[in-house]
């Protein structure tokens, strides 16, 4: 048993997420039991929480809405800034890239194959100028012809899941 128990307590040490995880599900579980009780519970539900409502108006909205706008006005600032910064990362790890290929590749005393180094560099070609499409058209491309079919296809599924178990 006390072998179990050191396997454990490793794992916890090793692995610092899980106690991490381990704190936040127990301050979860402290906050509830501290908002649970009868009187919390009763003024929450009570009419003096609507007329506040009705008087104010929803506050929580107007901090939400002032938070939508400004985040949404700075990311379409920065879009054009970080585009253009992503394609010269782009450029300048792709040129690196196969600088080192060609030179792991070519300066190797080993036999090597043409059609093996062409075959890898067309693949990462094909992979940078996919991520340069993607980078260039912007993710609403992405959400229409990937995100959007791919759940789709789950939700099609799901139906015919649903369909074939009755219940």
């Amino acid at each position: 048993m006390t072998m179990i128990i050191n396997i454990f307590l490793q794992f916890i040490c090793q692995h610092k997420f899980v106690v991490t995880a381990s704190v936040f599900c127990c301050a979860l579980l402290l906050a509830e039991t501290a908002f649970c009780d009868d009187d919390y519970l009763t003024y929450c539900s009570s009419e003096i929480i609507d007329e506040e409502y009705e008087k104010a108006g929803c506050w929580s909205c107007e901090i939400i809405e002032n938070l939508m706008i400004s985040l949404t006005t700075i990311a379409g600032t920065l879009y054009g800034t970080t585009v253009e910064a992503a394609k010269l990362i782009l450029t300048l790890g792709s040129a690196i890239w196969i600088a080192l290929y060609f030179l792991k590749s070519l300066g190797s005393f080993a036999t090597q194959d043409p059609a093996k180094i062409i075959d890898g560099l067309l693949t990462f070609c094909f992979k940078v100028a996919l991520v340069y499409a993607l980078v260039t058209a912007g993710i609403d491309v992405l959400v229409q012809y990937i995100v959007n079919p791919m759940l789709s296809i789950g939700f099609d599924i799901g139906e015919t899941l649903a369909g074939a178990v009755s219940f």
